[in-house]
């Protein structure tokens, strides 16, 4: 048995911290899943096949790292906080060592968009598996899984560990209160699947929430051309600004005119108008965004500076 069968345990993860003068921080949205078992299992989720290159963004003391190289997989680590290399270097067998390429750096450059080094990490990888920083996750994934789907290269599958809410919001069918803007891009990019439960229980510190295992596979070219659609976000957004009102009256409140405008911008039938953004499906949301991103004549698209 490798030795990421046998469990850290949190007397050594301490110590190992103590060495390094660590400690989680709540800044960095750091809980570390301790039970061996659930981070054995969110591999084999992932499906990690040796050989494999998995990008694994907050891995802090390594704890599920140690578990993809056990699978035979080449890692590279994307942390923020530069104690949790020399923590990690301590908990993972020197003999795997050599295939983790781990890089200080922050996932995120700001806002919603992704960091250089996080750009890089997701072209070159076959896999992206993550207990993600529950800071960062939601802005984080979206953006990840948004670039793989528009630059048609990247993960073949997103597996990461999410709070509870953020996964349920992640799969939401229309008509839900959870059903929004990350629902629709996440489900118009690819296949999202909510895998298991984790409790609080399981990590420590322990959060305040449970959370939940997801797993996003990319359509690819079966599914709907993000890359031609730059104002996709921005549409979304509006869209689902103002929930109680109609979609017609969102978009005429956020970007100009008025509902009988909008309407007819988006070619929506008269029964059609007295709905909500929610109550759409994400490929009608798609085809309504590309609707209002078309010219009148004399004007710009929607998306232009």
């Amino acid at each position: 048995m490798s030795e990421a069968g046998t469990g850290i345990g949190l007397a050594r993860l301490k110590a190992a911290l103590s060495v390094a003068g660590a400690a989680p921080r709540k800044r960095h949205g750091q809980h570390f899943l301790m039970d061996d078992n659930l981070l054995a299992a969110i591999v084999r989720d992932a499906g990690v096949q040796p050989d494999e290159q998995v990008l694994e963004v907050g891995p802090g003391p390594g704890l599920l790292t140690r578990h993809l190289l056990a699978a035979g997989a080449r890692v590279t680590a994307l942390e923020i906080d530069p104690a949790m290399r020399t923590v990690a270097g301590q908990l993972v067998e020197a003999a795997c060592w050599s295939r983790v390429e781990w890089i200080e750096a922050d996932a995120m450059a700001g806002g919603r968009r992704l960091s250089p080094p996080m750009v890089e990490g997701l072209r070159a990888a076959d896999r992206m598996v993550a207990n993600l920083p529950y800071n960062v996750a939601a802005p984080l994934l979206a953006a990840a899984v948004l670039q793989t789907a528009r630059e048609g290269q990247g993960p073949r599958g997103f597996t990461v560990l999410v709070q509870r809410e953020l996964g349920q919001r992640m799969g939401a069918a229309p008509g839900s209160p959870d059903y929004g803007p990350l629902s629709v891009l996440l489900q118009l990019a690819g296949r999202v699947r909510l895998l298991r439960k984790v409790p609080a229980g399981a990590f420590w510190p322990a959060p305040k929430v449970e959370s939940v295992v997801v797993d996003v596979a990319p359509l690819g070219a079966s599914g709907p051309d993000l890359a031609g659609l730059p104002g996709l976000e921005a549409f979304l957004a509006a869209a689902f600004g103002q929930r109680r009102k109609t979609l017609v009256n969102s978009l005429a409140g956020s970007l100009g005119g008025t509902a009988t405008e909008a309407a007819r911008r988006l070619g929506l039938e008269e029964n059609r108008r007295t709905w909500r953004a929610e109550a759409f499906h994400a490929l009608e949301l798609y085809d309504l965004a590309a609707q209002w991103a078309q010219p009148t004549p004399g004007e710009r698209t929607r998306h232009d500076p």
